[in-house]
């Protein structure tokens, strides 16, 4: 279980009749957002995993920036009519918003395990990122103790309500790659020195050899964000789903094998029922489970392996 705090900052436009901006613009609503990446986790994950959403706070202001700006609600909305240019620097002020909102106190008691950022284009998020003593890069900056001063490691998804829930497993498809990468030691495409890189091979970046691929590159691809791709190509992903007994099997696939009409987000959901998540260990002390370094990583050492006990901050439930 990851317990989860929402801050959804989507502010009411009163030159709009006091809507909030995601209506205004006919953007989508974050909670039905929320309830459909929750739910499509726990589907692909076969169970194993379930977000829990402690609290929701709706907030009516837009998001601080790094040099402290804050954008009116006429501002924001003469930018997005192109009447005035965006501000920079874009970025988002992380470390002010953990302290406007009382996070760290939480992350440190096990309260919250990962906190939701939902805001819109231009509030300068991250797809994801990592901030707490020992953070790593997670496709997003990794702040530090020096930077935020929590014993306790945490991510936070930075989700856009202008977009899909396909694009949120988007987001966490690249924090998985950017975890696994790290966890194995490094990661290239073309390489298939581990069992991470041979998961993630696919046909044109990988010498010919497809299994489930990539984020931005399908088993069958032949160019970024080529989920719709109708060409086949034997591929060995059935063979994941018993890792860490794989037997060299291989079948066509394309993508009629996700399936449409939303190539992208049903690709998203195939790619990480593939992701394995067996019991035990291998010889070199890796877990067969790699969903838990994608979630329960306070428990794990850089090379993957189990912290000893006065390294284990983990307050996940088993």
């Amino acid at each position: 279980e990851v317990k989860v705090l929402v801050l959804d900052f989507d502010p009411v436009i009163p030159q709009e009749g006091n809507r909030r901006l995601h209506e205004v613009l006919g953007w989508n609503n974050p909670r039905d957002l929320a309830r459909g990446y929750i739910a499509d986790v726990l589907e692909v994950s076969g169970g194993f995993l379930r977000h829990r959403i402690v609290e929701w706070k709706e907030i009516d202001a837009f998001h601080p920036k790094t040099d402290g700006y804050v954008y009116t609600a006429e501002e924001y909305m003469a930018c997005w009519r192109k009447e005035r240019a965006w501000h920079a620097p874009d970025g988002a002020d992380y470390p002010r918003t953990f302290q406007d909102h009382g996070i760290l106190p939480r992350v440190e008691s096990g309260e919250i395990d990962e906190v939701w950022f939902f805001g819109a284009p231009y509030f300068g998020y991250s797809e994801s990122m990592m901030a707490g003593r020992d953070a790593f890069w997670v496709n997003g900056p990794a702040m530090g103790i020096a930077q935020v001063p929590c014993e306790r490691a945490f991510v936070v998804m930075g989700f856009n309500y202008e977009r899909g829930v396909a694009e949120m497993l988007h987001d966490l498809c690249h924090r998985t790659e950017s975890t696994m990468g790290r966890t194995y030691g490094g990661w290239q495409v073309d390489r298939l020195t581990s069992p991470w890189a041979v998961f993630a091979a696919n046909f044109a970046q990988s010498n010919g050899t497809a299994n489930v691929g990539t984020c931005h590159w399908p088993p069958n691809a032949k160019e970024d964000y080529d989920y719709g791709n109708p060409r086949e190509v034997q591929s060995g992903a059935e063979d994941w789903l018993g890792y860490p007994d794989l037997t060299g099997r291989t079948a066509p696939v394309s993508c009629e094998t996700w399936g449409g009409p939303d190539f992208h987000r049903n690709y998203m959901k195939w790619w990480f029922s593939h992701l394995p998540r067996a019991a035990g260990t291998q010889p070199d002390g890796r877990l067969n489970n790699w969903w838990r370094y994608l979630f329960d990583f306070n428990r794990y050492a850089e090379d993957g392996s189990l912290r000893d006990a006065s390294g284990t901050t983990s307050t996940l439930r088993e």
